[in-house]
């Protein structure tokens, strides 16, 4: 097969620049274009880039370009293009008409071409995790027209119609040789949908199955799944009792039975979370494990609490999918041991999405977490010194000093080390209610082979039988 037909529920070809944590978007941005760096397991490798230095002590980083990295036009893709890229991301929007969520970490950098192929980028503080930020810069080459950038990922753009389909051609170079010479993806909002087209041979793979209302059995298809990257939490307000109270926030860890949640609301479709980052995130360390249903000491934990008398639960209708079913399962299991809830739901996911970002999250919220990177989660939503857009007002002075010291660390090893005695004590001391990481499910037809998932929810297609990278 040359051709490959996929289905996903969103069809848009963003800026390069323009931040999202949609996968099916990135997917389409990954094969267009290329990171700077490329996110394998819980680590960062380079991608555009061949390699990179770190010298003092985090404040200057060294790029240095792969030689044959070239636009779909055929011209060089330069050390000048991918600091004009850096630029454009500095000032870049984000999601929901919010700002951009990098531009605090471009703000203490610098960037200066050194001839076509290294990059110096001169940091104003030491930082050990640069590369994270890095791993979100796709570069492209503008064209001073209304088609989209240039890149120099594995397909090029031969047809484009936002919100219907995109059509790609495989570049087929050395570097990005694939089993496929053309990928059609067609938006089809609907789970049944897709699945339906898949069925009728009307595509050849769909992902998003996981939203299907039930799931099929022996449908002659092959099943994949792949736990997420994102972590499904409900953020505390810890401006005002009951957690601002340490105990109180251990306490609701305690009282809420997320494998009642799971299979209830997603069968076989979830796995409880431990702390503020998935299992697959840099420094999570294997000896971390959900706290654990345990009503009985989370009720001594509230008693010994200062507590309102309800405590107020928001949730928005859609992201995270399903939140009103986990609203109101939380809700069943507090009133178990005396803890009255009372429930909001929100219908503008914009609004809600500003009322969060503003603190006005009532005494808990749904929410959820989807950076890959583990600074970027504990810098925006963990840190009170930084006190991010996400800040729930938890003040935590360990926390803050862990943060730091990893932060600082600019071995490889020995940061993630250092990230890990940070996301063990957020364990033991949580700032959130931990929920889950969902699991992604799609299908294909039978006969094809080497392609994938991987953490995050990106579709990986393999290369051509027989190539070796």
């Amino acid at each position: 097969m040359t051709r490959l037909r996929i289905a996903q529920s969103q069809v848009n070809l963003l800026q390069p620049e323009f931040t999202t944590d949609q996968p099916d978007l990135q997917t389409i941005l990954a094969l267009v274009y290329e990171p700077l760096m490329h996110w394998r397991g819980r680590r960062v490798m380079p991608g555009l880039i061949a390699s990179y230095k770190v010298r003092n002590d985090g404040r200057l980083w060294l790029l240095t370009m792969r030689d044959d990295a070239r636009f779909h036009d055929g011209s060089p893709c330069t050390s000048e293009h991918v600091a004009q890229s850096l630029e454009r991301m500095r000032g870049a929007g984000g999601s929901f008409g919010m700002g951009g969520v990098y531009s605090p970490y471009f703000e203490p950098l610098s960037f200066e071409p050194v001839g076509k192929t290294q990059l110096r980028v001169q940091s104003s503080s030491p930082t050990g995790d640069l590369a994270d930020i890095f791993a979100a810069v796709y570069v492209g080459k503008q064209t001073g027209t209304a088609d989209p950038p240039l890149g120099t990922g594995p397909f090029r753009l031969e047809e484009y119609v936002e919100g219907e389909l995109l059509r790609l051609s495989n570049v087929d170079s050395p570097d990005h040789d694939s089993q496929f010479s053309e990928l059609i993806i067609s938006q089809m909002e609907s789970a049944s949908d897709r699945h339906d087209a898949l069925l009728s041979d009307q595509v050849d793979l769909a992902t998003g199955l996981e939203m299907l209302p039930s799931i099929p059995q022996n449908d002659g298809l092959t099943w994949r799944k792949t736990t997420n990257t994102l972590s499904v939490t409900a953020f505390l307000n810890g401006y005002e009792i009951p957690f601002s109270q340490p105990q109180a926030r251990l306490a609701i860890n305690l009282a809420v039975d997320l494998d009642e949640i799971i299979a209830n609301v997603w069968p076989g479709l979830a796995e409880p979370a431990a702390t503020v980052v998935s299992p697959f995130h840099f420094g999570f360390s294997d000896a971390l494990h959900p706290h654990g249903y345990d009503p009985e000491r989370a009720q001594k934990l509230f008693d010994a609490c200062d507590m309102p008398d309800e405590l107020l639960l928001r949730t928005p209708l859609v992201i995270p999918d399903r939140a009103p079913q986990v609203a109101a399962l939380i809700k069943e299991q507090l009133a178990r041991i005396g803890i009255p809830v009372r429930i909001e739901e929100e219908t503008d996911r914009p609004k809600y999405a500003m009322d969060t970002s503003q603190k006005r999250i009532g005494h808990i919220a749904l929410f959820d977490s989807s950076p890959l990177s583990t600074y970027r989660v504990l810098q925006e939503k963990i840190s009170s010194q930084t006190q991010g857009l996400w800040w729930q007002g938890v003040e935590d002075n360990e926390a803050d000093r862990l943060i730091d010291a990893a932060h600082l660390t600019v071995d490889n090893d020995k940061r993630s080390e250092a990230y890990s005695r940070c996301l063990s004590w957020l364990h033991h001391n949580p700032h959130w209610l931990y929920l889950y990481h969902p699991v992604k499910l799609f299908a294909h037809r039978p006969e094809l082979s080497g392609i994938d998932m991987d953490h995050a929810g990106l579709l990986r297609l393999g290369p051509a039988p027989g190539h070796t990278a």
